[in-house]
């Protein structure tokens, strides 16, 4: 990258530079929704990225070859990875991971279709000597951590050890609001406490196929299609091609939760909607969710909100 950390190349297609100040190049990415890049530029070869997405769509990696190291993080919600070869993984909310140039993704994409995150990059073919000579007098060996953690081999994904959450929920709060002097002690920070983590502390990343992968989103969007009717997940999955127990690690490796916890959430979410917005009856609610009868819906409800939707509606309308 170049010292004012904005390249194109780097960011692939459909990026746009909107200001560039105190060290931080604010890059727009144009999709259907909105995408948002913060990078500082902190040290020659050290990048940090803040991304902030609200869309579907997917995104191609660049095609360049690139000689990096990558530190991610995510604070809301989650990102699938594809690799070529149509291998996808999902990296959740507060998992932490470490790559290398050989396991770089084809392409990603937000399942919740949100997502806010960060990511340090060093480009090892920019780094200077400066650049390492401030690294040293903290410990920050980069070709000893690559090792240490089998970098070449497969990425280092953890849930985020506590001595690094509190410096990632640090730099969210100062996205915007700090010099990137301030970023740049919190990356030595980061990159001090990567040096101290285990390799046995590595959670074993989990790939399942893309064919996979779009059967159960193309399921969920059936579930979520007509809430009222219930249909048993075996009869929807009839002449798919994938069984029941691998569509349920898969739904809740992208989604965090079963598909009846998911559902049921979903549901009740938009029964609160309905609660707080329209003058349906209860019982007219829970129809329209598919329970057939309030008592049943009642429970779920409480299940969830830990209310009675009498109360809850009561609740809202006095506000």
């Amino acid at each position: 990258m170049n010292k004012t950390g904005f390249c194109p190349d780097w960011y692939g297609k459909g990026v746009k530079l909107l200001k560039q100040h105190f060290g931080c190049s604010v890059i727009s990415y144009q999709c259907n929704g909105t995408g948002m890049l913060h990078d500082y530029a902190l040290f020659p070869g050290i990048n940090l990225i803040f991304m902030d997405f609200n869309c579907a769509d997917t995104f191609d990696e660049p095609s360049e070859v690139r000689n990096i190291l990558e530190l991610r993080h995510y604070q809301e919600g989650r990102i699938e990875f594809e690799f070529d070869g149509q291998k996808v993984f999902h990296l959740q909310q507060d998992e932490f991971c470490i790559n290398a140039l050989m396991n770089m993704p084809a392409r990603y994409s937000f399942p919740f279709e949100y997502c806010t995150g960060l990511s340090l990059i060093i480009d090892r073919d920019a780094l200077t000597d400066e650049t390492i000579s401030q690294l040293a007098p903290y410990q920050i060996d980069l070709s000893a951590l690559e090792y240490d953690l089998d970098l070449e081999r497969q990425w280092y994904i953890c849930k985020t050890p506590s001595t690094m959450l509190h410096i990632f929920n640090e730099l969210y709060a100062a996205k915007g609001n700090e010099p990137v002097e301030y970023f740049r002690i919190k990356a030595l920070e980061l990159l001090y406490h990567a040096g101290k983590l285990w390799k046995g502390d590595r959670v074993a990343a989990t790939y399942y196929s893309r064919e996979h992968i779009d059967i159960v989103k193309r399921v969920r969007r059936i579930m979520l299609d007509d809430l009222s009717s219930n249909i048993p997940l075996e009869k929807m999955l009839r002449g798919e091609h994938i069984s029941t127990v691998t569509f349920q690690a898969i739904f809740k490796q992208i989604y965090g939760r079963s598909p009846y916890a998911y559902l049921k959430r979903y549901k009740m979410n938009s029964a609160a909607v309905q609660l707080c917005e329209s003058s349906e009856s209860i019982n007219q609610i829970a129809l329209s969710l598919g329970y057939s009868n309030a008592s049943k819906f009642a429970r779920a409800f409480q299940d969830v909100f830990r209310i009675l939707p009498r109360a809850y509606r009561s609740q809202k309308k006095s506000i």
